[in-house]
C-alpha cells in the first residue's frame, strides 16, 4: 500500500511574481500528482470485503458475525 504524497507545491507558484517561468503550471506536473493520486487509491484495501495477503496486523480488532482464521504459534489467543 502507498499513501499520497504531494509532489509539486502549487501554493508556492501562488506567491511568485507574474511571469516567472516557475509559476506556470505544466500539465506534466498535473499527470504526476494524479498519477501518485491514482496509485494510492489502487493499493489500498476497499471498505467493503476487503482481501489481504500476507501478514495482517491489527492493535485493535472488533469483530461483529462471524471470524474464521487460521492462527499461527506465539501469538496470544
Amino acid at each position: 500500500m502507498s499513501n499520497y504524497i504531494v509532489t509539486t507545491d502549487f501554493a508556492a507558484k501562488d506567491s511568485l511574481q507574474s511571469g516567472d517561468p516557475a509559476k506556470i503550471i505544466r500539465g506534466s506536473e498535473f499527470t504526476t500528482e494524479f498519477t501518485n493520486i491514482a496509485t494510492a487509491i489502487t493499493s489500498k484495501a476497499n471498505t467493503a470485503s476487503p482481501t489481504f495477503t500476507g501478514l495482517v496486523t491489527a492493535s485493535t480488532l472488533t469483530v461483529a458475525g462471524t471470524l474464521t482464521a487460521n492462527l499461527i504459534d506465539g501469538g496470544n489467543y
